[in-house]
């Protein structure tokens, strides 16, 4: 299953490392660099730098494919707007963290 997370904060570094293990395709996003170093280094899953909320971030993150996409960044706005652009973009499922 091709999973997108966006955010690597807490939540989505964990649910990375859950789903990593479980041999699904990940793919993790943030805007901070240094965020995605660790999974980047320690996980066996694919990272992509920017902003989510970005058509061509996530066009480059090959959205397109995604079986599910994960938003659970610290922002809800940033996670509604980029669950909604994935699912036009043709994320088949896509789960949102709302506060």
């Amino acid at each position: 299953m091709k999973i997108i997370i966006a955010g690597s904060g807490q939540v989505g570094s964990h649910l990375a490392k859950l789903l990593s293990y479980e041999s699904q395709e990940i793919t993790l996003i943030d805007s901070n660099d240094e965020k995605l170093t660790f999974p980047n280094s320690q996980l066996d899953i694919r990272v992509v730098e920017g902003d989510c909320t970005s058509i061509s971030i996530l066009n480059k993150a090959n959205v397109a494919d995604a079986d599910l996409f994960i938003g659970v960044t610290a922002a809800e706005a940033v996670n509604l707007t980029a669950c909604y652009l994935a699912k036009q973009l043709g994320a088949k499922k896509n789960y949102c963290k709302n506060f």
